[in-house]
């Protein structure tokens, strides 16, 4: 069976060959960036890579993809540079898995399984190794036709009342059959809907807020920028998939909006539609979002098409509707200025940035607060000062503006959603609304 292997297992793959696939009417040079990208998400996952080819082809072969001539190459190559591993950058039925291993006798992975495993190697929380843990699972189930001996443990952890749960790739007993699979797929779906269900109240909690979420491709640079705007200190490494789990702060933004700020896992091409599934609960963050903040790395060559691939996962998630400011970020890299420009020329209205060295966050920091300038009704109040409850509601709730403390009541101007109306009403003194709906719709819906 084709399997996910673990690098603490006894033998886990330590050389492979990658193998790129250019079938009729894609671009040679499509084909090697992908297959670079392949290489960098085997290095990722601790595996020298030992040669890489490309073979052009009108159709995949139904039993091989490749053809039967360059699978006897491979055997002959394999044996040759020692490898222990053939990488395909393509997604490969069981079926070819399966005959590509009974002529090669060696472990043959394809792309989604590389994913899983970086994914599973990059799950630090217990949640994301929950998610990843679904992943495997389901990309398993059709592959139990044959194990590979340098597999190990698949073990299952009890803890908590959620049922067990996948700890990592490799962990598994020999004899896995589909009823095992089955069975752990029923206990961590179990798991992960008392996730659903936190994360459901945790956004109920903060429904009133102005919610932001930072997408973009893996490795772009969006918890290096996260860290920017919050002050922070997030993991942001140089390196693919560094973060898996949703992080969200407040940010202050310089008209005094108070928005959530959320960190989400990257993007890639080709992206497992499993891995999308079994994100499910953290990639909410992104389709509750009211602005999303697509960062991209202008410095990559292939950002145009990374771009590409950011909006169809957003597709694949019903996201593209959701309002979208464009970051070009790592501008310190680039070695021409007449590189950024070429871009700017397309995306009129992205900003760039050096989220590494703090360039253009100010702007940026202004362009969210004018994004939300309007947001919601401008209101005058005079409070008492032994009514403070209704000043933390709208520090809570709502976004001070301004306040002047006099010697009986703090005069405050903030923003505030129309829920909350009732509440402050009664310290009413003028009211303004830049917002969709008049002050006076909102009060009388309020009264009701």
């Amino acid at each position: 069976m084709q399997q996910l292997y673990d690098t603490r297992a006894p033998n886990p793959p330590s050389r492979a060959i990658l193998v790129g696939v250019n079938l009729r009417g894609a671009l040679m040079h499509d084909t090697e960036e992908s297959l670079q990208e392949l290489r960098q998400l085997t290095e990722t996952a601790n595996i020298e890579v030992v040669c890489e080819t490309i073979q052009p082809r009108n159709v995949p072969n139904p039993t091989y993809f490749i053809g039967e001539g360059k699978v006897e190459e491979l055997k002959a190559l394999g044996a040759e540079l020692q490898a222990d591993a053939i990488i395909f950058d393509e997604e490969l039925s069981p079926a070819q898995t399966r005959n590509i291993e009974n002529t090669i006798d060696i472990a043959t992975i394809d792309r989604t399984g590389l994913i899983l495993q970086v994914f599973a190697q990059r799950a630090l929380t217990k949640e994301a190794r929950l998610q990843v843990a679904l992943a495997q699972l389901e990309y398993a189930l059709p592959r139990l036709t044959r194990m590979w001996t340098h597999l190990s443990r698949l073990a299952t952890s009890t803890g908590g009342g959620s049922g067990g749960y996948l700890r990592g790739p490799g962990e598994t007993q020999l004899e896995m059959d589909r009823r095992w699979i089955r069975r752990h797929i029923s206990q961590v779906k179990k798991a992960l809907d008392t996730v659903e269900k936190r994360r459901h109240v945790q956004r109920q909690n903060r429904s009133e807020k102005i919610k932001v979420s930072l997408v973009g491709y893996t490795n772009a640079g969006k918890s290096t920028l996260f860290n920017a705007l919050t002050g922070e200190s997030v993991l942001a490494e140089d390196k693919l998939f560094a973060t898996l789990d949703s992080t969200t702060r407040r940010v202050s933004l310089p008209q005094n909006q108070l928005i959530l700020l959320s960190d989400t896992v990257g993007f890639i091409k080709k992206l497992p539609h499993q891995l999308v599934a079994a994100f499910k609960a953290t990639l909410e963050e992104v389709t509750e979002a009211d602005l999303l903040i697509h960062v991209v790395d202008v410095s990559h060559p292939e950002a145009e098409a990374q771009i590409a691939a950011v909006n169809e996962v957003l597709e694949e998630l019903d996201a593209t509707d959701i309002p979208t400011v464009m970051v070009f970020n790592k501008i310190d890299s680039l070695e021409a200025e007449d590189e950024l420009q070429v871009l700017r020329s397309r995306y009129l209205d992205a900003l760039p940035v050096s989220a590494q060295h703090g360039d253009g966050i100010e702007k940026l920091m202004e362009a969210l607060a004018n994004r939300f300038v309007e947001r919601g009704a401008l209101l005058s109040l005079s409070i008492p000062y032994a009514e403070g409850k209704a000043l933390d509601l709208l520090y809570k709730y709502g976004t001070v503006l301004e306040t002047e403390y006099a010697a009986e009541f703090v005069h405050v101007k903030a923003r505030m959603p129309s829920r909350y109306f009732k509440s402050v009403e009664q310290f009413l003194g003028t009211a303004e609304s830049n917002s969709e709906d008049s002050f006076s719709a909102h009060a009388s819906a309020a009264a009701e």
